[in-house]
């Protein structure tokens, strides 16, 4: 193989624009890997932080109803479980509605990377 130096294309030929847009493809495709991870960790960490958050809070309701039952005379005790009862289902609902407004209020995924490429598409078909 020969030693001699590599040339660079010169500006405006097709060699150069194929190499800038070869290089702004990898420049994008890395930064939806980094975004892919990105959200990857995220969803990962929350599952895990949720998952924990979910046993500690049903052992501690499970705990709290039932000193409550305990506490309570026998005669009220039918009562202050359907209000027990009805409060538990009450508050779930209420923290899956909350869910859900979250999921609609987030981002959508690799909205960076769709918004960089919709740019550079506009600027290489001339619309800006």
């Amino acid at each position: 193989m020969s030693d001699t130096p590599r040339q660079t294309p010169r500006p405006g030929s097709i060699r150069s624009l194929m190499g800038g847009v070869f290089s702004l493809l990898l420049t994008r495709f890395e930064l939806f890997l980094l975004e892919a991870e990105e959200h990857k960790d995220n969803l990962l960490f929350s599952l895990l932080l949720g998952g924990l958050a979910l046993i500690l809070l049903l052992i501690g309701l499970l705990c709290a109803l039932l000193l409550v039952l305990v506490l309570t005379p026998a005669a009220y005790r039918p009562a202050v479980l359907s209000c027990l009862t009805l409060g538990s289902v009450l508050g779930g609902l209420g923290l899956l509605w909350q869910l859900r407004r979250r999921a609609h209020r987030s981002r959508a995924p690799f909205a960076g990377t769709v918004a960089e490429v919709r740019k550079d598409w506009d600027s290489l078909s001339g619309r800006r």
